[in-house]
């Protein structure tokens, strides 16, 4: 069985140089097995697996076991691989959602501490992951949220969930691939409490 696994990712490879295509599965969509990188059908779900891990200073999938606080650039660099380059425009570590893996940034404190995760889904079938996401649905599986504020360059909504010694920062407005009339969830922020 591990020849033939072998085999077929040799001759994928291969053709694929072979026709000039590249492998679209980055170096961390590789490094992991096909359970551990699986990403939770429906938004509640993903919604539960995400707010469980919040606790820890975690989030969820192939970002697991990074904590906020803990762990540094480099043992981000270990885990996931390099992220894409960066264009001045950002302090974040990218990592972009491909092949129904889900996208996440990491920024760092002045020790090279993680002191953020942000969490953007996955780029397809984006309603069945925080695509689905909407404020009503929050306040069902979580209840009200400690705080809702606007923020003012983008006029989008925040909605912030304590979770310990951690907070969950759901940014809620428009996305024109889910619904030009629905409010759901952009992006997900989870920072130490009080930062």
């Amino acid at each position: 069985m591990k020849k033939t696994a072998a085999f077929v990712v040799t001759a994928s490879l291969a053709s694929s140089a072979l026709f000039g295509f590249s492998p679209a599965v980055s170096a961390h969509a590789m490094a992991k097995s096909a359970a551990e990188q699986s990403v939770p059908q429906g938004p509640k779900a993903a919604l539960t697996s995400i707010y469980k891990l919040a606790h820890k200073g975690q989030m969820p999938y192939y970002a697991q076991g990074l904590k906020i606080g803990v762990q540094t650039k480099k043992d981000v660099h270990h885990q996931l691989g390099n992220p894409y380059p960066e264009t001045g425009q950002s302090s974040f570590d990218l990592y972009h959602a491909e092949m129904g893996n889900p996208g996440f940034a990491f920024h760092y404190d002045a020790k090279g501490k993680i002191d953020e995760i942000r969490y953007f889904g996955t780029n397809v079938e984006k309603e069945t992951n925080i695509g689905g996401m909407t404020p009503s649905l929050l306040k069902k599986q979580l209840g009200p949220a400690d705080s809702v504020s606007t923020i003012p360059q983008t006029k989008e909504k925040k909605y912030v969930y304590r979770t310990g010694d951690y907070e969950l920062e759901f940014i809620v407005g428009h996305d024109p691939d889910i619904s030009q009339h629905e409010l759901t969830v952009l992006h997900i922020n989870l920072i130490k409490a009080n930062s």
